[in-house]
C-alpha cells in the first residue's frame, strides 16, 4: 500500500476507485462518536458495531433490513451499557456519515480529466444518500448491498476489476480502514491509506491519476488558497 513517502513506478494507473464513508465524505463514523459521548458511553461502544460488527455485515450484503440492524444496536447498547437508544436519534447520527465532502468530489471530477473513476462502497440498500448522490462521476459503481459480498473481501475488488477490464497495477483503491487498503494491496491493486484531501492528492497525482500542471485544477485551488478581504 502507498503512503505519501514511497516511490512508485512510472506507470500511470488507468483507474481511481474511491470508498465512500470517510474518503467521499466528511466523516464516516463521527455523527455516532458524538452520540456516544452524549449518553456517556465509552468511546466505540457503537461505532464499533457500525464498522466492525458481525450483525453490520449482514445488513451491507442485503441479508437484514436498516431497521433490524438498528434495533439490534439499541438492544445491545441496553443490555451491555444500560442505557436506552432513541432508534430515530442513532439513525440520524448514522447518516452524519453521509455528508458528501465537496474538495473529495473535485478530486473526483479532475481525476476524470485522467483515467476512469469508480465508486467501491461497502453500503445499505435504500440508503438516503443515493438519491442525491453524483453518480454521474463515476464510470463503474460496486455496492456491496448490490452484489451481494464486501470489503474486504477479495470477491468485491475482483469484481471492481471485471467491470473495469483492468489488470490490478492499472487500478488505484482509496480507502481510509487499514483492512481494506491491506486487501487490495494483497491482490497487486495500487492501495491508497487516505487520510485527508491533500494527501490523496498528492499520492494519486504521484500515480498519474492527476496532473499537476492542469491550468483548471490549479486555477481551482489558487482560488481556494486566495484569502478574502
Amino acid at each position: 500500500m502507498l503512503t505519501a513517502k514511497d516511490p512508485v513506478d512510472a506507470a500511470q494507473v488507468d483507474a481511481v476507485a474511491f470508498d465512500f464513508g470517510g474518503v467521499l465524505t466528511h466523516t464516516a463514523f463521527g455523527g455516532l462518536a458524538e452520540y456516544e459521548r452524549e449518553l456517556g458511553l465509552p468511546a466505540d461502544a457503537l461505532v464499533g458495531h457500525f464498522r466492525d460488527g458481525a450483525v453490520m455485515a449482514r445488513l451491507e450484503v442485503g441479508e437484514i433490513t436498516s431497521r433490524e440492524f438498528f434495533k439490534h444496536v439499541c438492544v445491545a447498547a441496553e443490555g451491555e451499557h444500560g442505557r436506552r437508544l432513541d432508534i430515530r436519534r442513532l439513525a440520524g447520527a448514522a447518516s452524519a456519515g453521509e455528508r458528501l465532502n465537496p474538495a473529495m468530489l473535485e478530486l473526483v471530477t479532475e481525476v476524470r480529466r485522467q483515467c476512469r473513476t469508480a465508486l467501491l462502497t461497502n453500503n445499505v440498500a435504500g440508503a438516503s444518500w443515493r438519491a442525491s448522490f453524483p453518480f454521474e462521476l463515476f464510470d463503474v459503481v460496486v455496492d456491496s448491498s448490490e452484489v451481494g459480498v464486501r470489503k474486504p473481501d477479495p470477491a468485491i475488488f475482483r469484481e471492481l476489476l471485471r467491470r473495469l477490464e483492468l489488470a490490478p497495477d492499472r487500478v488505484a483503491f482509496v480507502d481510509d480502514l487499514p483492512r481494506n487498503v491491506a486487501a487490495a494491496a494483497a491482490l497487486g491493486i495500487r492501495a491508497v491509506a487516505f487520510t485527508d484531501e491533500p494527501q490523496c492528492r498528492a499520492e494519486l497525482t504521484r500515480l498519474g491519476a492527476l496532473d499537476p500542471t492542469d491550468p483548471a485544477a490549479v486555477a481551482d485551488r489558487e482560488q481556494e488558497e486566495t484569502p478574502c478581504g
